[in-house]
């Protein structure tokens, strides 16, 4: 990526195809299909990339098993379709990862049931993929697989495969990729207002969040990819305009390894009909989702108690006497669906709400997309930019490209292998650990190679940030000078996942990663005083939910 200012100087001067308005996977998508087409790009975020829903999913890339129940095979067979695409075309951060149903003895018939869905959820896979189906385990194979699983609660399983990621670290390398195609991408940047002419936007008004200048524009087609704020950007066009958008609060929690034991994801029906998650993610172990109607502040979700202690409830019922309790947790957050629904939905679940995405022309010609899923934001990519193309003919004549386009930088799976090899031995000679070199491929692809050189130039940024966890001080210098990282909370929260890891050793670390940005970003005393007062709010904010009894 340019710099901040560097991409900055280009936005004013020239007209471009398409503005993309929203930085999360949808956006970013968007972006790289049509940049993939030939068309000049530019995607605009008012705050920082993948900083709302797109940082704060499940982390999964998976057929949407439980969309079976509400009888969506076409989402749950183009979801299995592109998780294998996705497999392929990133093979550092999409993994395919081992998940198990626990099968009650208080409902021995759900497991029937159960059966049935999984064999036809591998049919619907079946042409993507000739291994990993599921299969039916034992009591004996379930307790091992998951220790902390109670055998007075469970009698065995059903144990089938779907892939994990880091949801905001794949944003990035999407935009990475649609840059490497011609796009251009700006962070902190709002749009105000618009200009149009015969009813079609021309032009789109933005404030930079950090000079405080106003900037003009020109493009010939606009996008709003701006999830749950999608219905507020239009209101900008149109005070008339009729909300669209639904939002649905997701909350996360993590635990460390050893509060519950498990070397496989579990997927854990509730007693209100849905599905928690319980997953070994970044040497940890997330638990989510919450999934509830939300009309709170859409710009600052936050979890609360009672959120936390739902999720532990659920985790609990299945690991008699192995209870888990706040003190367990080690961090929280909150996301929002953009779900397709808008004014009159009820105040209680989402259930009935769909999963489907939702394409539609808003006024002065804006094509919008709200719901979708993170696995399949290439597919919905391509048809946004289709639409695009049927109301203004922008000439290029190509097709979407984006099958093609290895993310994290490789030029295919044979080059993955070969310059992860490289990679590793370079690491080995500077004494990396080899859990941090996992981890710096699986965040980086191809550019880990260039956190590996931060190290041989400078040996005393080879130490952790962190102490349980092997992101290294070298990650800071590259995320700032190649990733448009400009605050704190761009690094701890998204660049690096620590912020939603482990909070209490973020606050801890703090200091010592501000005062390497401030030589980084010649910062002075009060803007770095202002970054640290900023990250410490931020991070008690989600303390709260759990911090009464946290230690």
């Amino acid at each position: 990526m340019k710099t901040r200012s560097q991409a900055l100087e280009i936005v004013p001067l020239r007209e471009f195809d398409m503005v993309v308005i929203g930085g999360g996977i949808v956006g970013a998508g968007i972006a790289q299909d049509a940049a993939s087409r030939g068309l000049s790009v530019l995607v605009v975020e008012k705050e920082d990339f993948a900083s709302g829903t797109s940082s704060k999913t499940t982390k999964l890339i998976h057929g949407g098993l439980r969309y079976l129940e509400q009888f969506h095979l076409h989402l749950t067979r183009e979801l299995c379709q592109e998780r294998a695409v996705l497999e392929n075309l990133a093979p550092h951060m999409v993994r395919d990862f081992s998940f198990i149903l626990p099968i009650t003895k208080r409902n021995p018939l759900f497991g029937l049931k159960a059966q049935l869905g999984l064999t036809l959820y591998d049919l619907l896979s079946w042409s993507v993929t000739n291994s990993h189906h599921h299969q039916k385990i034992n009591q004996r194979e379930l307790l091992e697989a998951a220790p902390s699983l109670s055998p007075n609660v469970v009698n065995g399983g059903l144990r089938f495969h779907d892939c994990i990621t880091d949801d905001s670290r794949l944003v990035i390398e999407v935009l990475k990729s649609a840059i490497a195609e011609g796009a251009n991408v700006v962070n902190y940047l709002e749009v105000t207002g618009f200009q149009a002419e015969n009813n079609r936007v021309t032009a789109v008004e933005c404030h930079d969040r950090y000079s405080g200048n106003e900037i003009i524009i020109k493009c010939k087609a606009c996008v709003n990819a701006a999830g749950v704020w999608s219905d507020k950007l239009l209101q900008k066009l149109d005070d008339a305009w009729r909300p669209t958008v639904s939002p649905a609060k997701g909350v996360h929690i993590m635990v460390p390894p050893s509060a519950f034991e498990t070397n496989t994801a579990l997927f854990l029906p509730t007693v209100d009909n849905r599905y928690v998650f319980v997953v070994p993610w970044q040497r940890a172990l997330m638990i989510g989702t919450t999934d509830t109607n939300y009309s709170g502040d859409i710009n600052n979700p936050l979890p609360v108690q009672d959120e936390i202690d739902y999720l532990l409830d659920v985790v609990n019922r299945y690991s008699e006497p192995n209870k888990l309790n706040r003190s367990d947790v080690t961090a929280s957050w909150a996301g929002l669906r953009p779900l397709v629904g808008g004014a009159g939905v009820g105040a209680t679940g989402t259930g009935n709400l769909s999963r489907e995405h939702l394409i539609f022309e808003g006024p002065g010609g804006i094509v919008g997309l709200i719901g979708g899923k993170l696995t399949n934001y290439r597919l919905m990519a391509a048809q946004v930019v289709d639409k695009v193309l049927e109301k203004i003919p922008l000439g290029t004549g190509k097709a979407s490209g984006t099958r093609r386009l290895m993310l994290g930088g490789w030029l295919d799976k044979n080059d993955f292998l070969a310059q992860t090899a490289g990679i590793a031995s370079k690491a080995r000679r500077l004494s990396i650990e080899p859990s941090t070199l996992d981890h710096l491929i699986a965040s980086y692809g191809k550019d880990a190679e260039l956190v590996v050189d931060i190290v041989e130039r400078q040996p005393a940024l080879n130490q952790r940030i962190c102490p349980d966890f092997p992101n290294i001080m070298a990650e800071i210098p590259f995320c700032v000078l190649n990733e448009m990282a400009v605050s704190l909370e761009d690094l701890l929260f998204r660049r690096m996942r620590l912020a939603m890891l482990h909070q209490i050793q973020t606050l801890e670390a703090a200091p010592k990663v501000a005062q390497l940005m401030q030589s980084l970003l010649g910062w002075d005393d009060a803007r770095t005083h202002l970054e640290l007062a900023s990250l410490e709010k931020s991070l008690n904010e989600h303390l709260s939910s759990f911090a009464s009894v946290a230690s």
